[in-house]
């Protein structure tokens, strides 16, 4: 770090003396290197080479003949010629763009080297003129005695200078920082807050905060003067008021079109539009707790938590599961949660689910459940061993060929081959999937999904190579045959797997030894002998680091998979300990999909099924201090309804293609009400990476749309650590629920039950109903949709409680709210049904066949035996099954 860079105090505003200033000699020798290339250059070749020779005929023959040394010459000419003419294009683009200060200067096609080259010369030419640059107009505010202070910081702050005082008149910029009251001062530039030392130095000054970058537009001097000035050649004021002055960060203004994000750029009195910089006394400021004194952030400290609020976010590191293992995942938590309320899980847990629902791809798992369903339907039905299926298309690859498909299936590799373009897919149906046994092995580089049918081997399969690696790859393929859809009419048995996913599994992964016990299943009576693949396995044996296999269960067909060295298998897939897995097979290789055993921990973890340790009711998590009532919801300038589908009403206008980002962010920093970092918002609205000017435009863009206050202070605030947070005028319907569910605690029965049903009103559906796809997944993080679930079914059923008995029909209400929130929570049903009784059998009836088609069984036994009992002792003898239409 030179001298200058590490100044601070008042000293860093002055300009810089001939000590500090960077050596003319550089700026002379890069002037005098252009002037050598661009007219020296041409000079010399004029004067020894002569202009580049000129054929005067072309024919075919020239081609033919034979290259001397006078054509190689010409050739050698052109190339020196040409490579000065690129050479000086691309000097006049760099000087162009410096002289007239814009952000950034045009790209010359095929030039990378040679522009750079020339930026750097002009670059060191253009400083004479940087230095020789009046900057008189900053100097004589700023005593070169003062005292040494922190590095300028921007904060902001939700207080503006509005709100305390009137702006300072120019006059005051002379003031004696010193002169101040004891009482203290805050200075403001507009809503934000400046530190004391940066405030003092700038009181009464115009001053424009550089704002980030925009796509790819960039904030420059240019388009500074002519937004404030009227006039974009005026640049030069501004440049003159600000050259070599130490910015926030550490650097300062060398070359007026080098200019960075957050920089304090004092402005001409003729910028009207610009905020000035105001003090701000504070009376009676509240003395603060007794704490142990923290020493001042230094300037690296301070520069670093900046780079810390603007740097990229880096990907999510997914869980080993795999894209479609996950979406089959997710698809089963969906619809346990229709059912249950989930249980309260760990920080650990909750992350991997966000991360799981990061990596899922549904879309493409929905794409090829589709697929697969449909080829039971074809007349003449395809046999692939392997799938591949991308964004592009789906692909089978067949064991015999089949040379013609049916429309809109596409032939290839003389029929070897099926492709089915994406968004050609049939209609999802109800037929069962004639190959049970197809696993996802991995990912190739291209983003193909690799499956293979564990039952097209017609053998053993093996997975070798290092030990953890092969058993976490077999433990991925027992996970994904028990739950993704194209598997549910398979049979599975594991051995020497994790227990934890016999666990989470609930009873689908066997144990070998009871399998082996049970009765052989039937063959299909439609069974058509047509080669070794009539009877396809449909059960799977999945074995892991044993050497001595279990025995196989009699009179099945049966596939077996297992860790080993591979010499007698049939098919065998080798992976290494970076996870990169080779399939003999296919002789791709691909990232291998794996089951760790810490995601497995996680995953039992997460669809465990929570058990009620007694029959008190649920706290309220953090309510709100103030309550804050439905009237407040109505009345708030900026509303935010997370209960159902989710919805920001503001005042300002946003592009409709930024809707749902913008939203999605308004909830993530409503939902965090300690406060969020830039960093961690961007981390959670793009998981997969993102840049940090793109999160610096989104916050912008999100304080635009949300607007301010009646004090002029922005809706979307940030602290002095860089938090975001909203202000009191952003008022969230979750807010409402939890404010109006805690007073109900403490209210006689019958303002309980006004409370409830107010509360009650505010639920249109789950939390984020209908949310696009590949969004919002980290609310698995912040719980707020476990913690409503819990609420929402206490609330609906301590209304049945109270008023089961004189306001049936406002119970069922309550219910039925309810249910939009768990749509199959079985005490809720148990309450409905309850009620429905009352009414007679024929209401009963309906509701257990409402309940049957809302979960897609046909026997209530099924869902829930507690259910079905309490409807055969409601009513002896009704149906606890379908009845058929």
């Amino acid at each position: 770090m030179n001298a200058r860079t590490a100044t601070i105090g008042p000293e860093r505003f002055r300009v810089p003396t001939g000590q500090d200033r960077p050596s003319p000699l550089r700026s002379i020798l890069a002037g005098l290197v252009l002037l050598l290339i661009i007219v020296g250059l041409p000079v010399l070749m004029l004067q020894f080479l002569g202009l580049p020779p000129i054929p005067t005929s072309l024919d075919a023959s020239l081609l033919m003949q034979q290259v001397s040394v006078t054509v190689l010459m010409g050739v050698l000419i052109w190339v020196l010629w040409l490579a000065w003419l690129q050479f000086t294009v691309c000097t006049v683009v760099e000087l162009v763009s410096a002289l007239r200060g814009r952000g950034v200067p045009a790209h010359v096609p095929l030039s990378g080297g040679p522009q750079a080259l020339a930026r750097k010369l002009v670059t060191a030419m253009l400083l004479v003129s940087a230095m020789a640059a009046p900057a008189a107009a900053a100097a004589p505010v700023l005593p070169a005695q003062a005292p040494a202070g922190v590095q300028a910081q921007v904060e902001a702050s939700g207080q503006t200078a509005s709100q305390a005082a009137p702006a300072s008149a120019p006059g005051d910029s002379t003031q004696d920082p010193q002169a101040r009251p004891a009482e203290g001062v805050r200075y403001m530039l507009g809503d934000i807050e400046l530190d004391a030392q940066t405030g003092a130095e700038l009181e009464g000054k115009r001053v424009y905060v550089v704002q980030p970058p925009d796509g790819r537009y960039h904030d420059n001097l240019w388009d500074i003067a002519e937004r404030n000035l009227g006039e974009g050649r005026s640049y030069p004021e501004i440049y003159d008021l600000n050259v070599g002055r130490l910015q926030p960060d550490g650097r300062s203004l060398e070359l007026a079109r080098l200019i960075q994000p957050g920089w304090l750029l004092v402005m001409p009195e003729s910028a009207e539009s610009v905020d000035r910089v105001v003090a701000v006394p504070v009376t009676n400021p509240a003395p603060p707790p007794p704490a142990p004194q923290e020493p001042a952030p230094t300037a690296q400290e301070q520069g670093a938590a900046h780079a810390l609020m603007t740097q990229d976010i880096a990907p999510a590191q997914v869980p080993a599961v795999g894209s479609l293992l996950a979406a089959s995942l997710v698809a089963m938590l969906a619809r346990r949660r229709r059912q249950w309320l989930v249980p309260t899980i760990s920080e650990e847990a909750a992350e991997v689910e966000r991360l799981l629902r990061v990596g899922a791809d549904e879309q493409r798992c929905r794409r090829l459940d589709a697929v697969l369903r449909s080829l039971s339907e074809m007349p003449e039905q395809p046999r692939p061993y392997a799938v591949a299926i991308s964004d592009a298309a789906c692909y089978l690859r067949l064991s015999r060929p089949i040379p013609v498909a049916p429309h809109p299936w596409q032939v290839q590799d003389e029929g070897l081959t099926w492709a089915l373009p994406a968004g050609r897919e049939p209609s999802p149906s109800g037929a069962a999937s004639p190959l049970p046994g197809l696993v996802t092995i991995g990912r190739d580089a291209a983003g193909t999904d690799i499956l293979i049918d564990l039952a097209s081997a017609d053998g053993e399969v093996c997975v070798t190579g290092d030990p953890t690696m092969a058993a976490e790859v077999v433990g991925a393929l027992a996970l994904e045959l028990c739950t993704n859809p194209w598997s549910d009419q398979a049979t599975v048995a594991g051995a020497g797997l994790p227990p934890a996913l016999h666990r989470m599994t609930a009873g689908r992964l066997q144990d070998p030894a009871s399998l082996a016990a049970s009765p052989a299943q039937p063959s299909p009576a439609d069974a058509v002998l047509t080669g070794p693949r009539a009877q396809a396995a449909t059960t799977f044996m999945l074995v892991a680091g044993q050497d001595v296999l279990p025995p196989l269960p009699p009179g099945r067909s049966t596939a077996l998979v297992r860790t080993g060295t591979g010499r007698d298998s049939r098919w065998r897939i080798e992976i290494d300990a970076s996870g990169t897995a080779h399939i003999d097979p296919l002789g791709i290789t691909v990232r291998a999909t794996r089951a760790t055993e810490s995601e497995l921990a996680a995953l039992e973890e997460i669809f465990a099924v929570e058990v009620p340790v007694d029959s008190s009711r649920p706290p309220i998590p953090d309510p709100p201090q103030p309550p804050v009532v439905a009237a407040a919801l109505r009345a708030a300038p900026v509303r935010i309804q997370i209960l159902g589908q989710t919805l920001v009403e503001a005042g300002g206008t946003v592009d409709r293609a930024r809707r749902s980002i913008l939203t999605e962010a308004a909830i993530c920093v409503a939902l965090h009400p300690e406060g969020i970092r830039p960093d961690a918002l961007g981390a959670m609205l793009w998981p997969l990476g993102v840049t940090g000017d793109v999160v610096s435009s989104l916050i912008e863009r999100l304080r635009d749309w949300l607007g301010h206050d009646a004090d002029g202070s922005p809706h979307v605030r940030q602290d002095s650590q860089g938090r975001l947070w909203m202000g009191p005028g952003v008022v969230m319907d979750w807010d409402v629920l939890r404010s109006l569910l805690q007073l109900s605690r403490f209210c006689p029965p019958d303002r309980e039950i006004e409370l409830l049903k107010e509360a009650l009103r505010l639920v249109r559906g789950p939390v984020g109903r209908d949310v696009p796809e590949g969004q919002y997944s980290w609310l698995a993080r912040v719980r707020t949709a476990h913690q409503a679930d819990i609420l929402v079914v206490d609330a609906a059923h301590r209304i049945v409680e109270l008023t089961g008995e004189t306001d049936p029909d406002g119970a069922a209400a309550a219910v039925d709210a309810g249910l939009q929130m768990v749509e199959l929570n079985q005490e809720l049903w148990r309450d409905r049904l309850r009620l429905a009784a009352r009414r007679g059998r024929g209401e009963l009836e309906r509701d257990v066949q409402s309940l049957l088609d809302a979960s897609g069984l046909d026997d209530l036994m099924l869902l829930d035996p507690a259910t079905a009992a309490l409807v055969e002792d409601l009513a002896p003898g009704i149906s606890v099954r379908r009845i058929p239409a």
